[in-house]
């Protein structure tokens, strides 16, 4: 189904420790992700565009569990995968006792009968086990190792520098095979097979004369292609894609995008594709959603919002893109300072310091959220959506 849910996040919060303290609790915290929401269908794509340091590199690395999330809620294709993204079982228990026990507790039975969407099911099954919420918990935790693995089947990353993602002492089918190996697929013949058309899919042909090479002996391009065959080898549902182009040659991106673009086709796949191009996000998602200082602060489809942006930093972003052509000059963006500190923010408006629009509203109000301005175009902006006249 196309309009199945492959991903959503659920006010996501990925906060590290700016302090270290012997005895006592740290007190200041890097605000990298600050309660974001996100929703993405099979087969489609989403642009997560900002600046450096606003916390792109950070969601998505959340997303595949190199990261832990502070707080917040990850579904994929229907699952809280949540608790598999932390490395310690009882932070995982932790995280299901606050989001589901609790609440279900302080609900009674016809309560929790009337529940919809995909806490529906959690809730029939906390009913099945007579409201025991150690039942529930213990029961969601089973078998979670096997769980993780799984999920690393179907949720991949693709690092942004091939250069530094490739093991230069394996060669290349060591590094496309690696993840087969791992999760025990086939034979040897089977894997040499698999991986050669899975380098013939990416561009890298005859295979059998790039299987046996190593990094080193490769393009910048064709490493690149390397560390998307190797992401692609356990057919994902959904991949992190981080900024694949932005260590490439202006030549050899276009290519390396269409042939993403032929593999999401292809394989039904959808992209988080975090970039800072705006070009490229317009080429490469059906929807944008534009991040600043851990904030989302503006998302919609991606010619919707490009057309027509409303809030001051995208506005400021795409007045930056440079026209090639020398006699249409663009002023400068019409924001102020530079990017605050991301270290215990104020609770107003991320964007105040820096906004043309502020007033004195949007610093009384905690950060606004995001408002639907226009059908699926979203805009966290109290000035734009008329909340502050």
């Amino acid at each position: 189904m196309q309009n199945e849910t492959v991903l959503k996040i659920e006010s996501l919060r990925k906060y590290f420790p700016a302090e270290r303290r012997i005895f006592g609790k740290v007190r200041y915290f890097v605000h990298a992700v600050d309660d974001i929401s996100i929703e993405i269908k099979k087969g489609e794509s989403l642009a997560l565009v900002g600046e450096s340091g606003c916390g792109k590199t950070t969601t998505g690395k959340v997303l595949v569990g190199l990261e832990e999330p502070t707080d917040g809620r990850v579904v994929v294709e229907q699952e809280d995968v949540t608790p598999l993204l932390f490395e310690n079982e009882n932070k995982a228990k932790r995280y299901i006792e606050k989001t589901y026990v609790n609440k279900f507790s302080q609900m009674n039975d016809d309560e929790l009968r009337k529940i919809n969407g995909l806490d529906k099911i959690y809730a029939d099954r906390f009913l099945s086990l007579g409201k025991n919420g150690s039942k529930f918990v213990s029961e969601f935790v089973e078998n979670r190792r096997e769980r993780i693995w799984q999920l690393r089947k179907r949720v991949q990353m693709i690092f942004q520098d091939p250069y530094e993602s490739l093991n230069p002492r394996l060669t290349i089918f060591d590094i496309v095979s690696e993840p087969l190996n791992i999760h025990e697929i086939g034979n040897l013949k089977e894997r040499e097979d698999r991986v050669a058309a899975m380098l013939a899919d990416v561009g890298l042909t005859p295979p059998e004369t790039f299987m046996f090479r190593f990094p080193h002996e490769l393009s910048g391009g064709q490493r690149q292609r390397v560390a998307i065959a190797r992401a692609l080898i356990l057919n994902p549902t959904f991949v992190v894609a981080d900024e694949p182009t932005s260590m490439l040659d202006v030549s050899i991106r276009t290519g390396v995008m269409k042939l993403m673009m032929k593999l999401a086709e292809d394989h039904n796949m959808s992209y988080l594709y975090i970039t800072h191009d705006l070009a490229v996000a317009r080429y490469m998602s059906n929807d944008i959603a534009v991040m600043y200082l851990g904030k989302i602060v503006e998302t919609g489809p991606t010619e919707e919002v490009l057309q027509n942006p409303l809030h001051p930093y995208t506005k400021a972003l795409l007045t930056a893109v440079p026209i090639p052509d020398p006699e249409q000059k663009r002023g400068e963006p019409n924001i102020k300072g530079s990017v605050p500190k991301p270290i215990n923010p104020p609770k107003r408006c991320r964007f105040f310091d820096r906004c043309p629009y502020a007033v004195e509203y949007c610093e009384k109000n905690n950060h606004p959220p995001l408002t639907e301005v226009a059908p699926k175009h979203k805009v966290a902006c109290y000035v734009v959506s008329g909340e502050a006249k």
